[in-house]
């Protein structure tokens, strides 16, 4: 298993223990997409303002929404 793997899981994983440690937080882990950006010399398909609106989206939501959980854009994903 690659290390860029591993840290995808540990980071779920740590988006779960941080969740529960504070319950009247939301906190949460989004994978914007493949975007357009320097480091993969813009070969992504989606524009930074497209790859920032599920961020912001998870970021915005009320007080209650969900925590722990691992998002691919707008979709809620199992780890």
């Amino acid at each position: 298993m690659s290390t860029y793997i591993i840290s995808k899981i540990a980071l779920n994983a740590y988006t779960r223990v941080v969740a529960r440690k504070y319950p009247s937080i939301c906190i949460n882990a989004v994978c914007p997409g493949f975007v357009k950006t320097d480091l993969n010399y813009n070969i992504g398909y989606l524009t930074p303002d497209e790859g920032a609106e599920s961020i912001v989206r998870l970021a915005l939501l009320p007080i209650g929404g969900p925590s722990g959980l691992f998002f691919i854009r707008k979709e809620e994903k199992p780890f």
